[in-house]
């Protein structure tokens, strides 16, 4: 039963394939000369469009020459962003020796760091050497205003809640009070 149902399929198929490719055929030849002429009308738009988009001249020119100068104008555009890229890899390069320069100023190792870790690393060396600089600055200023003390002693002004410019004015009055005494 199963031979019998592909058999009669297969013979379907078989024909009806046939009045198919016949009926092809016969429109086929009448449309064969009209759909050439138009096929080649649709290529020359579509080159003409892609010769716009890449800036190429087409006028008086065949589809081949056409053809040929979108590829050259391709390929210029290549070589060009060829060019843009290495020129940014070696701006980058650039910065990132200059990074490596302020680093080793600072004494942070840049061993195995990428760009932005060595920033982070410089940022952190400034921060720390400011605080060393503000610190050694106060330090600095408490022994200034002992001495200033020391010296206030000295000339009997008291400091008691006074700045270190409201002694040295004290102390600097003290000592024009003393000239003018001994005149």
């Amino acid at each position: 039963m199963k031979k019998l149902v592909s058999s009669l399929v297969m013979a379907t198929l078989l024909f009806s394939g046939i009045s198919v490719v016949a009926a092809a055929d016969t429109a086929a030849d009448s449309t064969v000369a009209h759909s050439k002429a138009e096929k080649k009308e649709e290529n020359r738009t579509k080159l003409n469009a892609k010769a716009a988009k890449w800036g190429v001249e087409t006028t008086d020119q065949t589809n081949k020459e056409v053809k040929a100068a979108i590829q050259e104008a391709k390929a210029a555009k290549k070589a060009e962003n060829a060019a843009k890229k290495a020129a940014k890899e070696a701006k980058k390069q650039e910065q990132l020796a200059k990074l490596n320069e302020k680093a080793v100023k600072l004494g942070v190792d840049t061993a195995g760091k990428t760009a932005k870790e060595v920033k982070a690393a410089i940022k952190d060396a400034k921060k720390a050497e400011n605080a060393e600089k503000k610190a050694a600055k106060e330090v600095k200023k408490q022994e200034q205003l002992e001495n200033l003390k020391e010296k206030a002693v000295k000339w009997g002004v008291d400091t008691a809640g006074k700045s270190a410019k409201e002694i040295k004015v004290e102390i600097e009055t003290k000592k024009a009070e003393k000239k003018e005494n001994k005149k």
